[in-house]
């Protein structure tokens, strides 16, 4: 039976006479990895707060270990809840990552106490677990934006908490830095049992990593459960007023939504069904977005694992061909990616480098050029964008002979 961590019950909070959060009532479990999803201003972060007793409830309970958290010292519910906040800025700070870190271990130090051998560790392992270490000795005012967050969460580990508060830590960072976040936190829950709470703006992205869904609406939880239970066409409506597809590609257990722009609601058919797409690197990221929002089925030429496109296209639930990282594409992926091609409506080829990895997507695409309606998307001169000693750009250019060639988003987005 699963070991309760936290309750929270009947909680409500005002901000002066205005309800913030009304009558909210809701368990984790040991290992958990909640998402808490709803539109702006409906109490995401005030509820987080209420948890760490940032703010006090103006009426319920918070338990932590079936203590509540009105009754601990400030130290021992330090020991226990970890909050990572959304607002926290290191630009003026010229700290060093060890130093940063190291301030999470304050809660089991004495006044004035230096960390032991054993903190020392625990420090040591908090930024191992983060993939900081080797920043240990770097300001964090020189840090990006994804390892700044990487540090926060360390810190955070350092306390030793049994619970994780994070809110919107995927905020304003790129795609790539949003997913290792994720998936760093996603393994804390599984190898080290640390329950985890976060405030997320993705809905496929909690729908990716999350085991369970809060959904608030008016200050209240609209409904929380599995993904299965919350994440539905219905709910999301009544929540984001949104229109939306929930699908479940590839026989997945993890839905994905496809949000519906006034483009996909228009009466006007799409001129196709099924799209295959030349992509990589991230230039495909927005022409990706793009065809989801419009309700393409979409397949994707072949992208290596951890591939930034390769991520956008999983995250949208399409059909990837994938070959393993920093791999060449075999002869196996090559007659997969063409049997996509063959299955596709039209083809799409994006604003990409080539080199001799990927190579092999144009070739496939040559062979069966004539039989397709192809679509190039060219913002550059494939000579600029060709590091094959011009192989890439002979193929290229027998391609476009027969394509139709597009030199914007926007001009494609008149066509597709």
């Amino acid at each position: 039976m699963p070991e309760e961590i936290l309750k929270v019950e009947k909680l409500s909070f005002k901000y002066d006479d205005k309800n913030i959060l009304n009558d909210i009532s809701f368990t984790l479990d040991v290992g958990d990895f909640v998402g808490i999803l709803g539109p702006n201003g409906c109490g995401k972060s005030t509820l987080l707060k209420n948890i760490n007793r940032w703010l006090k409830p103006h009426s319920g309970s918070v338990y932590i270990d079936d203590s509540n958290v009105l009754k601990l010292s400030v130290k021992d519910l330090a020991k226990r809840v970890a909050t990572v906040p959304q607002d926290t800025s290191l630009e003026d700070i010229g700290f060093t990552v060890e130093q940063v870190v190291s301030m999470g271990r304050n809660p089991h130090l004495k006044s004035f106490e230096r960390e032991r051998l054993q903190d020392m560790s625990i420090i040591e392992d908090s930024m191992k677990t983060m993939d900081v270490l080797h920043l240990r000795d770097k300001p964090v005012n020189q840090l990006s934006g994804g390892e700044k967050q990487r540090v926060l969460i360390a810190r955070a580990l350092a306390q030793q908490p049994t619970l994780l508060l994070l809110d919107e830590p995927t905020s304003h960072l790129d795609i790539n830095y949003q997913w290792e976040l994720l998936e760093l936190l996603k393994d804390l829950c599984v190898k080290k049992s640390l329950t985890i709470l976060v405030v997320l703006h993705d809905i496929n992205l909690a729908s990716m990593f999350c085991n369970k869904v809060i959904l608030l609406k008016d200050h209240r939880i609209f409904q929380m459960g599995y993904l299965n239970e919350v994440i539905t066409e219905q709910n999301i409506k009544e929540v984001f007023n949104m229109n939306v597809r929930v699908e479940y590609p590839d026989d997945r257990k993890r839905p994905v939504i496809i949000f519906l722009n006034l483009a996909a609601e228009d009466p006007e058919p799409r001129p196709f069904e099924r799209l295959h797409v030349i992509c990589g690197g991230g230039e495909g990221e927005k022409l990706l977005y793009y065809l989801s929002q419009r309700g393409y089925k979409v397949s994707t030429g072949v992208l290596n694992k951890g591939d930034t496109d390769w991520k956008v296209a999983r995250l949208l639930g399409f059909t990837i061909v994938e070959e393993v990282p920093f791999s060449p594409i075999t002869e196996e992926k090559v007659m997969e990616n063409t049997a996509y091609i063959k299955e596709s409506d039209a083809i799409i080829i994006a604003n990409i480098p080539f080199g001799f990895g990927n190579l092999k997507n144009l070739v496939c695409i040559e062979q069966l050029a004539a039989e397709k309606t192809i679509f190039i998307l060219e913002e550059k001169d494939i000579e600029s964008r060709d590091y094959t000693n011009g192989k890439a750009a002979e193929i290229y250019n027998k391609i476009k002979s027969r394509a139709t060639v597009l030199t914007s988003m926007e001009e494609l987005k008149k066509i597709i």
